[in-house]
């Protein structure tokens, strides 16, 4: 039961070999071609003309599940040959990173060892990846390198909680020390010139030395670790400034404490250590919370084939990984479970959905003879189904290269400070070497404290918060609504998008089909037909019957019991409801029970279907022996959520774009719906049907040649490699697990709502990280000429340091919500 084809263009592939339509039509589904850019691909040795990718990809995918090994191979020649040459590929989980700069110098070892082509090191996963010639190198020698560089490889689960504890443990000890190290000051700044005895001050510095010492050694670590990781790759960034700032206010104070006289920093010091290592703890959190989701999506790929052992003597079935399938093997597909490999149907006769793979959201009939593509979905009865392609020869396989080709790296927000980062240190020596130059030949005692306090002064604690602060406020805010961050530069590029594309089966619209329009033929009323229909509909699990179930349900309509009943597999149901004799399904089908010459009565439900403008839509009739009764008409239902998103994008500046791999019709009334227009002259295409993975892929990356700064929201595998594409990507939890495995940004809930909320926090965050950066630049414009021409003191530097930083992290807390 699915799609009738006696009242819908259906899109009926043309077989390779035969002529091109005589009125100019597409080779795949028949549209007209006049008006449209024709994409010409020669299949199986023949020119074929198709209206657009999609039909291209679909025809190519169609030819390879049924040509022989012959026909196969004289394709695959036409693809070029990859690179000659032994190459491998291996993932090595990495522990001890502390910075973007660890991955640096763990991919700079990689890349010095012979054998590696290619070497990339993932922070947030704590992963790095390499491609090696086998023959020069092995996976263990790659993981000596990394562990000679100070790293520790293939961490275990226990080891993974104890690297949590232990970072638990230096936030609880910054915080604690703290606390009494300000408790311990504060007497100091409240007391008059001469009220605190010599030996109590002494006491108090020392005390306050003893608690500080800990927090630099301990959970100032990372921080250190950082900055050396820097000066080993000649690659200085923020972390190197603030090390420097710490030890020059820890020297001048321990100095001070030594000398029994003097002020000491040790409370601007815990403090700031404080808050940098809480913000990089909460980001670590949140990056570690949607990497356990990626890494769960990543496991959920691995299909598993019930492989037959002796069909058709025996059923019996043998599980195994669908990786280890062989082409000529026959395997079991029973309902609701997904196909394992590319292949051929050898018994059985079933519907199958491959909305996640291409788009089209109407489920397919497949029977004996039809190819089904790995990653499809059986609906209703079992398969058996002879492999053709496995492993990495499957159309899902493909897509799953293609994520891979269009991965990279995204440009960070932090990176502008870490940029600015080294000039900012030059400028620094610069001026403290000029400070202690100026005042040796005016005054030598004060070019010394004068030094320290540019030094302090300067020590970029503001700065190295202004972002991170805000991002961590960010997370937590998405963390709350649903919205885990595998990357933190997405949540920048979420907030300058320009052009935002919507997948649209699963993503705008629920994945399963709704009833939309009931017409009636007879005296009947739309509660009577719907009530039989139901009662047919209850003995099948084709998602149109569900639909039929569900809107009887809604309108609390009786349930009558369906007596007598037979499925008739991509057809229909018959049975008997209160003595009267129904089908329900395929217009021929349904009508093949009336009892006269069932042609007059065909053509007369055309003509109906035509006045009522459902040519284009997926309909299924309700008869019985006097001819029909009623036409079920089914689309897809939006999402209550999805037009306050499309307005959402609208009111954040970025231009919204449907881009589906459905047929147009059914785009273009979801567009319409959605208030989604195509653009004509500057405004340009909005909306895109026929869309191929590749074809989307490529939308993308030439909206992005243009200067766009492109999102992708989408939920199946055919949006994987469109999502790795985007400057930044969401994907929906309830979607296709390899989307997730590539996203920036995964929705849990699943709630577009959330992800119009994610738009809006992460514009206000950006907005908030330049008021950090403004504040940072006006406080050093102020305070470096101040303390290098010694109108401010090292302890006031100190203050004012303090300051900065919580005016700073107080700002970037408003980001934590909308």
């Amino acid at each position: 039961m699915s799609n009738t084809p006696a009242l819908r263009k259906a899109k009926v592939p043309v077989a390779a070999g035969e002529a091109a339509p005589a009125d100019g039509a597409c080779d795949h589904c028949g549209d007209a071609l006049a008006g449209l850019k024709i994409v010409r691909r020669a299949i199986g040795g023949r020119d074929g003309r198709y209206c657009c990718l999609g039909c291209a990809f679909i025809a190519e995918q169609l030819f390879l599940a049924q040509a022989g090994s012959r026909d196969r191979a004289q394709l695959a020649a036409q693809v070029p040959e990859p690179p000659t040459g032994p190459r491998a590929h291996a993932q090595i989980d990495v522990q001890g990173m502390v910075c973007a700069a660890c991955g640096l110098l763990i991919e700079h070892r990689l890349k010095q060892l012979p054998g590696v082509a290619a070497a990339q090191v993932d922070f947030g996963a704590r992963r790095a990846s390499i491609a090696y010639d086998p023959t020069q190198l092995t996976v263990a020698d790659a993981e000596r390198a990394i562990e000679r560089a100070g790293y520790r490889t293939h961490p275990t689960a226990q080891d993974e909680r104890r690297a949590q504890r232990i970072d638990l443990l230096r936030l609880m000890l910054a915080w604690l020390a703290m606390m009494q190290v300000m408790m311990l000051a504060v007497p100091t700044y409240l007391a008059a010139p001469g009220d605190i005895p010599p030996d109590i001050a002494q006491l108090l510095r020392l005390a306050q030395l003893v608690l500080t010492t800990p927090v630099l050694l301990f959970s100032a670590l990372p921080i250190w670790r950082a900055a050396l990781n820097q000066l080993r790759m000649r690659a200085i960034g923020m972390d190197l400034p603030i090390a420097l700032g710490l030890a020059v206010a820890f020297g001048a104070s321990a100095q001070a404490v030594l000398r029994a006289q003097g002020e000491v920093y040790f409370d601007s010091i815990t403090m700031f250590v404080a808050l940098v290592y809480s913000s990089r703890w909460i980001q670590a959190r949140a990056l570690a919370r949607a990497y356990a989701h990626i890494d769960a999506a990543r496991r959920g790929l691995r299909l598993l084939a019930l492989k037959l052992r002796a069909w058709p003597a025996s059923h019996a079935t043998d599980p195994v990984p669908a990786e280890q399938l062989a082409p000529g093997d026959l395997v079991l597909v029973p309902a609701g479970e997904s196909v394992p490999a590319d292949g051929v149907v050898r018994d059985g006769a079933s519907t199958v959905s491959q909305a996640w793979l291409t788009g089209e959201s109407t489920p397919i009939d497949k029977g004996e003879g039809a190819p089904v593509l790995a990653g499809s979905i059986n609906l209703e009865q079992p398969l058996v189904v002879a492999v053709t392609r496995a492993g990495e020869a499957t159309a899902l396989a493909a897509l799953r290269r293609l994520v891979d080709e269009a991965g990279r790296e995204r440009p960070p927000i932090v990176e502008l400070a870490n940029r600015a980062a080294v000039w900012f240190l030059w400028a620094v020596l610069a001026v403290t070497a000029a400070t202690v130059l100026g005042w040796w030949w005016v005054d030598p005692a004060r070019a010394l404290p004068n030094a320290i306090a540019v030094l302090i002064a300067t020590c970029p604690c503001a700065l190295s918060l202004a972002a991170p602060a805000a991002l961590a406020a960010v997370q937590s805010g998405l963390a709350r609504r649903g919205v885990l961050t595998a990357r933190v530069a997405a949540l920048e590029q979420l907030a300058r998008v320009d052009a935002f594309a919507f997948d649209k089966t699963g993503t705008l619209t629920t994945a399963e089909p709704a009833l939309t329009q009931v017409v009636l033929f007879r005296e009947v009323s739309a509660d009577d037909a719907l009530t039989v229909a139901a009662a047919l509909e209850s003995l099948s699990v084709h998602p149109f019957a569900r639909a039929i179930v569900t809107a009887a349900q809604a309108r609390r309509l009786p349930a009558p019991e369906a007596q007598a009943g037979r499925v008739q597999a991509s057809a229909g149901v018959e049975a008997t409801v209160a003595g009267r004799r129904y089908r329900i399904g395929k217009a021929d089908y349904a009508l093949g029970l009336v009892q006269t010459d069932p042609q007059p009565v065909a053509a007369r439900l055309l003509r109906r279907v035509e006045r009522e403008g459902l040519q284009a839509a997926s309909t299924i009739v309700l008869a019985d022996g006097n001819g029909p009764l009623a036409l079920f008409a089914f689309g897809e239902r939006l999402r209550p959520d999805a037009r306050l998103l499309v307005d959402a994008v609208r009111a954040a500046g970025a231009q919204p774009l449907l881009v589906s791999g459905d047929r147009r019709e059914p785009v273009r009334r979801v567009a319409r719906e959605l208030g989604i227009q195509d653009g004509e002259g500057d405004d340009g295409q909005r909306v895109y049907a026929h869309q191929t993975p590749e074809s989307k892929r490529a939308l993308i990356a030439r909206l992005q040649g243009e200067g766009r700064v492109v999102a992708m929201l989408g939920d199946g595998m055919n949006d994987a490699p469109v999502i790795a594409q985007a400057d930044v990507s969401l994907a929906l939890a309830g979607g296709s697990q390899l989307a997730q495995a590539r996203a920036d940004l995964i929705v849990v809930s699943s709630r577009l709502a959330d992800v119009a909320a994610a738009v809006k926090l992460t514009k206000k965050g950006l907005r908030i990280v330049r008021e950090n950066l403004g504040w940072t630049l006006v406080y050093n414009i102020v305070i470096v000429p101040a303390a290098a021409l010694g109108y401010l003191t090292p302890a006031a530097a100190a203050v004012g340091m303090a300051a900065s930083s919580l005016l700073v992290v107080g700002n970037a807390l408003r980001a934590r919500r909308v």
